[in-house]
């Protein structure tokens, strides 16, 4: 299962404000075990409120990947890996933090 995180404004009629990235449940396992938490779990809630999670989670990851290789999906196939999770938490944080007002949506 893939999906997509996006911002939408807060006032109706609700448009994109952020197109956003893309994820999957590849990086479910790994990201349980951060401050931030799965991703799925963001629906509804206002960008701000998930930067300083987000910034928490990208300090974990960068500061002893090792830790988290154990909740990789497939390493050698690059299936949600250390890297590319922190990569996704990266584009989420630049998002949040340009649009924090935001409410983020997941589909």
């Amino acid at each position: 299962m893939s999906y997509w995180i996006s911002l939408v404004d807060a006032e109706p009629p609700h448009d994109e404000i952020w197109e956003g990235v893309h994820c999957s449940w590849n990086y479910s396992n790994i990201m349980d075990h951060l401050p931030c938490g799965w991703a799925r779990d963001w629906q509804g809630k206002q960008a701000r409120d998930m930067i300083k999670p987000i910034w928490a989670s990208m300090a974990f990851l960068t500061s002893d990947p090792k830790d988290f290789r154990k909740f990789e999906v497939d390493h050698e196939k690059g299936l949600g890996t250390v890297e590319v999770c922190n990569s996704i938490l990266k584009e989420c944080f630049d998002g949040f933090s340009k649009c924090p007002e935001g409410i983020i949506r997941i589909d």
